[in-house]
């Protein structure tokens, strides 16, 4: 407060003086069963490798919610009523419920919460499990005192029910499903499916999410088996808006036991992700741990609706460079999949960052990248870095503590006229944590601009 009043009491020199907030991160979330939740976060619990996972509470230090960003489910339905999947359903705003009349004209009658083309009617609720353990990994709630921590929130989820009871459905609700999902506008499809026959019908409409720049992210298939020798669909289609996802266990190497094991391929796997013993909503008001490449692929979805949220003009080939670009290399993956490397959401989240440091998602004030650096959310306006300004030895400084992180970096600048700005202090990763440039007093006030600038700090 001193410090506060002393600049105010020199309107010449300092336009306005307030005190500034600072955000802290997600840390650990209060859902009980988060420990259990290797997937996100793995310690070595159970015999695992300790942080072989997507480093889940470091992606929320960065980002927590997606508000806005729709994903569809294609699978087996959605438990409704589950406690931990509550408000994040998609709501048709095209659709006036109850009254018989198909609205928007998409051919299908209040059609308010997705569809179930198995039964042809407009209740996609899940009568078999598979369709909601794959959405609570995306997106269940998190931090509500129950069951687990979904890998975002804010989300709404389209559920498209193809799959039946017995968890088989046929290609043609998967072709229907598909074009219904791309007719309402959804950025990411989630498409936990595999041994399909290979269809030119569904070929055309997965290039036809291609160009309405929509990112699929598909399971492998869990066969055990190479899909450069026997290719393994949908994941197999030629398009480059399709991750197809392996399966790694928590000993970080693709899970090969004999049940469910990962389909691998040097051209036709991309990555893997987390797929064995993944605890998640399943029917009634229960949770049950699932394995298999329908679980790996879920992490990857999640990443790719932040990425959107993030930058919301990206299509599916720049969302999907971004998460292929930013894997953990490990040498249980190499020759085995593109990447020869699995999910790292923290890495992914940044590459995007860097790639659009002038977007700011939250509308704060502060653009995503400078965020990143000052270690608050980039999708919560009451999370704002701490920049202050201070008088020290002669000079008007301006300053912002940051975290350390080595692919960015900070600059102070100023500026007689806003026009030609000089840079006055540089901070990276190798330089104390709290930057600070100013104007020199000598000889009177100062005159001038100063500013903070964030920047993707070039690769080696």
């Amino acid at each position: 407060p001193d410090a506060l009043e002393f600049l105010r009491s020199i309107p010449r020199l300092v336009h306005a003086a307030e005190p500034d907030g600072v955000g802290f991160g997600a840390g650990t979330p209060n859902d009980p069963s988060f420990s259990s939740q290797w997937g996100c976060h793995n310690t070595g619990q159970s015999g695992g490798t300790a942080d072989a996972d997507v480093d889940a509470p470091e992606f929320w230090d960065i980002i927590e919610d997606a508000p806005g960003v729709v994903i569809a489910v294609l699978d087996s339905g959605l438990n409704f009523t589950h406690p931990d999947l509550q408000g994040i359903a998609w709501t048709n705003p095209g659709e006036t419920e109850g009254d018989g009349i198909d609205n928007d004209g998409s051919g299908k009658v209040d059609d308010i919460r997705g569809w179930d083309f198995v039964n042809n009617d407009n209740d996609p609720t899940d009568d078999h499990g598979h369709g909601s353990n794959v959405t609570g990994i995306i997106a269940a709630n998190r931090n509500n005192g129950i069951g687990i921590a979904g890998m975002i929130g804010g989300v709404r989820i389209l559920s498209c029910k193809i799959l039946n009871s017995n968890n088989s459905g046929s290609t043609s609700n998967l072709i229907a499903a598909t074009t219904y999902a791309r007719q309402r506008g959804v950025p990411v499809m989630n498409l936990s499916l595999q041994n399909y026959p290979f269809s030119s019908t569904l070929d055309g409409e997965f290039n036809a999410c291609r160009s309405a720049g929509i990112v699929l992210s598909i399971c492998a298939g869990n066969q055990g088996s190479d899909n450069d020798i026997t290719p393994n669909y949908p994941s197999c289609y030629s398009h480059d808006n399709i991750i197809a996802v392996g399966n790694h266990e928590r000993g970080d190497v693709r899970w090969s036991g004999s049940f469910n094991p990962s389909n691998y391929g040097a051209t036709r796997v991309d990555l893997f992700a987390p797929g064995r013993s993944i605890l998640s909503p399943v029917l009634g008001s229960s949770y049950s741990s699932y394995t298999g490449t329908s679980q790996a692929a879920p992490y990857v979805t999640a990443v790719c609706a932040a990425i959107v949220h993030a930058n919301p003009a990206w299509g599916a080939v720049e969302i999907k460079n971004c998460i292929l670009e930013s894997v953990v290399a490990r040498p249980a993956y190499s020759g085995i999949c593109v990447t020869g490397g699995r999910l790292n959401a923290v890495d992914s989240i940044a590459c995007a960052l860097r790639q659009q440091p002038a977007t700011d998602s939250d509308g704060d004030g502060f653009p995503n990248l400078l965020e990143y650096l000052a270690g608050t959310r980039i999708d919560s306006d009451s999370s704002k870095p701490g920049v202050f300004h201070q008088i020290d030895g002669g000079f008007l400084q301006l300053g912002m503590p940051r975290v350390s992180r080595p692919d960015a970096h900070l600059e102070v600048e100023t500026s007689p006229d806003l026009r030609t700005w000089t840079t006055l202090g540089v901070n990276d990763f190798s330089t104390p944590e709290t930057l600070l440039g100013g104007i020199p007093m000598s000889g009177g006030p100062p005159r001038g601009f100063l500013r903070i600038k964030a920047l993707p700090t070039p690769a080696p």
